[in-house]
């Protein structure tokens, strides 16, 4: 299958988590299309197992592939966590893969860090994925994490995060100097978290990050479109279910108007 600088990056999430790594990839490189999948139908995926989070993000690797996507980016720690390996195995050699956890963990910001803190998902934490990856490069932290099942599904539906629910998760952590907000989800609250700790505790800038990654390396390739392409279509955005209220919301507010908002159902295997 052949691909350009004029072929979209595909994105893909649970859900609504990974708009605002599109939203990013549309800032710092205004000239890319691209082609978004939330998989609406089975969110969230922390509470799957590892078996069925690798099926269905195939599912949606296959698809966009087959859309002639030139890169992947899984916007999704739960996704990265248990089926980086599996999407890897499969599309390496055809197409360039990204994901959330890579370019954060190997990011210069933890040799200023002591004691970080990980919030994430029940699949995240139960995969050891980001304890296993900071202690290969960074022997000097202390990492604490714990599971919030509880934010990306109420995030996803756009309910408001009550206070102490929030202050339930966060008063874990003790004299972290750091925090990794480890679900795409959790970037919608990073507001609400610095003001919890009064701006004292570092939040990395995972869009910023990852972005910064992606853009670099479709240099590399060739592959980075970088004048304006007169034939480019508007985003567009798949979801796996009816689609839902909140998630057409966000897609509006984040990038206007002129999106296409698509419903794709993949077959019961």
């Amino acid at each position: 299958m052949k691909i350009s600088p004029l072929s979209p990056i595909g994105i893909f999430d649970s859900g609504i988590g990974g708009l605002l790594i599109a939203k990013e990839i549309k800032i710092r490189m205004p000239n890319e299309d691209f082609i978004y999948f939330g998989d609406t139908e089975n969110m969230p995926y922390g509470e799957k197992s590892k078996e069925f989070i690798i099926e269905n993000s195939m599912k949606i690797a296959y698809f966009l592939y087959k859309k002639r996507c030139k890169a992947l980016v899984i916007a999704c720690n739960s996704i990265t966590s248990n089926s980086l390996e599996s999407i890897h195995r499969i599309f390496h050699r055809k197409i360039l893969i990204f994901n959330v956890i890579d370019p954060i963990v190997k990011n210069q910001i933890f040799l200023f860090s002591k004691r970080i803190g990980i919030i994430a998902t029940p699949a995240t934490i139960r995969s050891n994925f980001y304890i296993k990856k900071i202690k290969k490069y960074y022997h000097h932290l202390d990492v604490f994490q714990i599971s919030t099942p509880l934010l990306a599904p109420m995030i996803e539906k756009g309910l408001k995060i009550k206070k102490n629910v929030l202050k339930n998760y966060l008063n874990h952590f003790k004299s972290i100097d750091t925090l990794l907000l480890a679900c795409t989800h959790y970037l919608f609250l990073k507001q609400e978290i610095d003001k919890f700790y009064h701006g004292k505790v570092h939040l990395i800038d995972i869009q910023k990050i990852v972005v910064q990654e992606i853009k670099k390396k479709l240099y590399e390739e060739k592959l980075l479109c970088i004048h304006p392409n007169w034939n480019s279509k508007f985003p567009i955005f798949y979801t796996s279910s009816s689609i839902p209220t909140f998630f057409e919301k966000k897609v509006r507010i984040l990038f206007g108007k002129k999106v296409f908002i698509k419903t794709h159902v993949f077959n019961s295997s």
